[in-house]
């Protein structure tokens, strides 16, 4: 077949320009999600054992333990959540996520939202469970408490963009048992590090983990759109 041949068919053939198209378009339904009508449904898509689990913290203090044991269980809140943001990874479902309605990015950091937002509630009950009942000031007592907290979500959101799959909830896991441990031998070896004097350097540790852990977890947002752009390559 020759050029000028292809030439005119292709002229003969070609559709004409689409007309109301823009008026056709404004007449379909647009179905419309606010934030948080998006962030609140993917609360459902979230494991039951994941709420459950995180409310175990709450059993020392009704059995009316002190605060080191409490303070020591919270590094293993951080697995659970990382277990829900490796989900998609473990199962093999990143692929058909990045075909979704909604995008990969924002799907996850809602749901650590809602896992993050969960946990900041049961540290603020401890916090005034445990500081009333033991004779601590509210701020001692939050301070005992975030510390290892954050210290274990800081290093696996930092372990998350390094590993994949089930090496970060091996690496998160890891971590919170090395956060606890550490935290019991100090609270039976150490005990000057909990006297009233050493307050400010626990208040410095806790601004500095806080300010680390936003710092990472900007990171990570990044990352999950790098990752989320080279899935659209590969599939």
């Amino acid at each position: 077949m020759n050029r000028r041949f292809q030439k005119k068919l292709a002229a003969y053939f070609t559709p004409p320009p689409p007309v109301g198209k823009a008026a056709f378009l404004a007449r379909l339904p647009q179905p419309t999600l606010s934030l948080g009508q998006f962030v609140g449904g993917q609360a459902r898509y979230i494991q039951k054992q994941t709420w459950l689990l995180s409310l175990v913290v709450l059993v020392p203090v009704l059995w009316g333990t002190d605060l080191w044991i409490t303070a020591a269980l919270l590094p293993f809140l951080v697995p659970l959540a990382v277990s829900e943001g490796a989900k998609s990874t473990l199962y093999g479902m990143e692929e058909l996520e990045t075909a979704s309605r909604f995008s990969r990015k924002s799907v996850l950091l809602a749901r650590l939202c809602l896992i993050g937002t969960f946990h900041a509630v049961l540290l603020l009950a401890l916090t005034l469970l445990l500081g009333g009942s033991q004779g601590l000031s509210l701020g001692r007592t939050g301070a005992y408490l975030l510390a290892p907290y954050l210290l274990t979500a800081w290093g696996s959101l930092w372990l998350s963009r390094r590993l994949r799959g089930r090496e970060v909830l091996y690496g998160a896991t890891a971590l919170a048992v090395l956060a606890s441990g550490s935290y019991s031998a100090a609270v039976f070896l150490a005990d000057d590090l909990f006297a009233l004097g050493a307050l400010p350097w626990w208040s410095l540790a806790v601004a500095l983990l806080a300010a680390a852990l936003i710092g990472e977890g900007i990171a990570f947002a990044k990352r999950i759109k790098e990752d989320t752009w080279n899935l659209s390559f590969e599939t």
